[in-house]
């Protein structure tokens, strides 16, 4: 059951608030595949996820898909387009079978003009979402591969909010996606924090083993000297 307190943009919502908000939510259920919305089409509102696994992301002249998130409950996305507006600002698709709650901009707007505390609470998690969108630029910008992957090894409010799921869960190309490169680049930074000792290999996944050393490649962009004891040479 969706835990409407737990959405930031509700914060401090008094219980009639969020009952106003309820009644002006409509719930959708996607098949696993099935487009959400599409990117320049017209707003299509605040959307908050009950259920199930969507991804956000823009495809660029080429072809290429770049991924922006992959939310799970209980995010929410299209937040600017749902206050100002305008029209969809990237494609969503529902990863598997998914139940989404939907409150258009005209509700919105209305419910945001007779509530202070949703009005507050929807400027401070828009100033939050600008401040991570910004930090992300900044890694794309000044950090390397192997530190952004540590990063979000660590679930870094930086990537961990948006994500909304552990890393190690996460397929490579997925990754590669999120980070903005090649599965082929991320796989040779892969190898790298396995040679360095930071993570290990768990059938399909990656686990970490050294919290500390990712911290450190996450902080300063370089991978610390292996930490894995030497193997004994048999004669």
């Amino acid at each position: 059951m969706l835990d409407w307190r737990a959405i930031p943009y509700f914060a401090g919502v008094e219980a009639n608030g969020l009952a106003q908000l309820q009644a002006a939510a409509h719930r959708h259920t996607f098949n696993a595949g099935e487009n959400i919305f599409a990117e320049g089409a017209r707003c299509a509102g605040f959307h908050i996820i009950a259920d199930g696994l969507v991804r956000l992301y823009r495809v660029n002249s080429e072809g290429r898909l770049h991924t922006l998130s992959l939310l799970r409950a209980p995010s929410t996305f299209n937040e600017v387009a749902a206050v100002d507006g305008s029209a969809n600002p990237f494609n969503a698709v529902a990863v598997t079978a998914a139940s989404v709650y939907v409150i258009s901009h005209n509700a919105l707007i209305e419910l945001m003009a007779t509530d202070r505390a949703l009005l507050n609470a929807t400027v401070r998690a828009l100033a939050r979402l600008n401040r991570e969108y910004l930090e992300r630029l900044e890694d794309m910008t000044f950090r390397t591969i192997p530190s952004r992957l540590a990063k979000l090894f660590l679930h870094d409010a930086t990537y961990g909010d948006q994500i909304c799921e552990t890393p190690s869960q996460l397929t490579q190309e997925e990754m590669a996606a999120i980070l903005g490169t090649t599965r082929e680049v991320v796989g040779r930074a892969l190898r790298n924090l396995l040679n360095a000792g930071l993570l290990r290999k768990q059938g399909r996944y990656f686990a970490i083993v050294d919290r500390a050393g990712l911290q450190m490649l996450a902080e300063t962009n370089e991978v610390p000297a292996s930490t894995r004891a030497p193997e004994l040479k048999t004669p």
